[in-house]
């Protein structure tokens, strides 16, 4: 006889959503505790801080302008943090960069020229026609916003082309990363010297103190020598190595210089009472007009990549770096111009708006060119030569190694392939396996 005994658990009421709720804690501390490692928790700190910083430093004057606006009457300040910039990109400098773009010249010189002059121009031409407030005036009327306004988008497009913005995007769109280097080092020491020239012609009929010569003494006290001085500093063997090391740490020095200049020029703006009576429908029509000179950049730069009959690495190159502007160039530029052309801090406005909407725009334009690649090849209809001569312009580095390498192959397989053949008849089988020649005995 078999005695069974049944034994009833009963669940304590409550005790099941307990242990839901409590494995549900686990999950959300596991999933957080995998979010704020110390290598994420940096990585957003690296990648976020230059565009916190300059939201802080526009945004602080605001609310309390003192400190700024006292530090701003002291000249010496401003540049000492623009010799700490260009010296950090005189560390970073690489001519070998240089040296591999110069072997693609065409598109070198014409990516320089679009950066450099073309932009701004087409600035020049449609503004021209545009009605600002006078500098000065205390009514502000024109829906537009004050001449100051004109003054900053001409800066700004005037400037050349974008650097560590720009880098990223062709990296990530998988570009010709030596060629942008190399266009954005040449294009920003040769800059420092086109934009005040341009600025003086495009300004020629505005009634203001500009000493071109003065501007360009400073710039180059304050560019260039800095500039020369980072390279030079190349080469104590440590120095590269200690840079390479500390690269995003250094970075962050950078982008608190920046930050520093717009929050003094910001403040010193905010306690003259620059910005009041400034429209709202102003700021609106300059997003808009960024947005148009975002196309007018793609288009123009897109036909001169017809034109040239660029590859894809290249044209990604074209409209991710030429395409954008420097916000350092620009206010390094701010610092150094008379005050006879206006509130410095108005001027910077156009830059403030139009630097992170171009990034913004070209951000979306990056994995599009990554995903869908495309080359611009000379039409069949045009001459023959027309067409060698193209494909002789865009016969890249790596090209030319693949097909010295293909040679070498084939030489090396006819090598074997005659050794092969001269073989005794009566000898065993010979076996070709990869070009190489082996013996092999087979048994009868």
């Amino acid at each position: 006889m078999s005695h069974e005994n049944n034994f009833s658990v009963q669940a304590i009421p409550g005790e099941r959503e307990r242990t839901k709720l409590a494995m549900l804690g686990m999950r959300v501390r596991k999933y957080f505790a995998n979010c704020c490692t110390k290598e994420k928790a940096q990585n957003l700190f690296f990648e976020y801080f230059l565009p916190a910083s300059q939201v802080i430093a526009i945004g602080h004057p605001f609310l309390h302008h003192q400190p700024g606006a006292y530090l701003s009457q002291f000249d010496i300040i401003g540049y000492i943090l623009i010799g700490i910039i260009f010296l950090v990109l005189g560390l970073k400098l690489k001519t070998d960069e240089i040296k591999d773009a110069l072997r693609s010249s065409h598109v070198f010189v014409v990516a320089l020229i679009s950066s450099l002059f073309v932009t701004g121009s087409i600035v020049a031409a449609i503004t021209n026609k545009l009605e600002y407030d006078p500098i000065g005036s205390e009514e502000k009327n024109a829906i537009l916003g004050p001449y100051e306004f004109r003054i900053g988008l001409l800066l700004y497009y005037s400037v050349p082309c974008t650097i560590t913005a720009g880098i990223v995007l062709v990296a990530q769109a998988e570009g010709n990363l030596p060629m942008a280097g190399a266009i954005a080092t040449v294009a920003n020491v040769i800059g420092c010297y086109t934009t005040p020239i341009l600025l003086k012609v495009f300004l020629a009929n505005l009634e203001a103190d500009f000493d071109i010569a003065k501007v360009l003494i400073k710039l180059t006290c304050s560019i260039l020598l800095p500039v020369i001085v980072g390279k030079l500093l190349q080469l104590i063997p440590p120095v590269p190595k200690t840079v390479t090391r500390f690269k995003r740490w250094i970075s962050i020095i950078t982008s608190t210089c920046l930050a520093l200049m717009l929050w003094m020029k910001v403040a010193k703006a905010v306690q003259d009472d620059a910005f009041s009576g400034v429209k709202w429908q102003s700021l609106l029509i300059l997003i808009a007009f960024v947005l148009l000179m975002c196309l007018i950049n793609i288009v123009v730069n897109t036909s001169f990549s017809v034109l040239l009959c660029l590859r894809s690495t290249y044209i990604k190159v074209m409209l991710l770096m030429v395409s954008q502007k420097t916000l350092v160039m620009a206010v390094t530029l701010v610092q150094v111009l008379p005050p006879s052309l206006g509130e410095m801090g108005l001027i910077l406005v156009p830059c403030f708006v139009a630097h992170p909407t171009q990034i913004l725009v070209f951000s979306f334009i990056a994995p599009q060119l990554k995903n869908h690649p495309f080359d611009f090849t000379c039409p069949r209809w045009m001459p023959s030569k027309v067409i060698r001569l193209c494909e002789l312009l865009n016969r890249n580095k790596v090209q030319e190694k693949d097909e010295e390498k293909g040679g070498q192959v084939i030489a090396n397989n006819a090598a074997n392939g005659a050794v092969i053949k001269d073989q005794p008849t009566d000898s065993p089988e010979v076996v070709i396996a990869n070009g190489n020649g082996y013996h092999h005995d087979q048994k009868s």
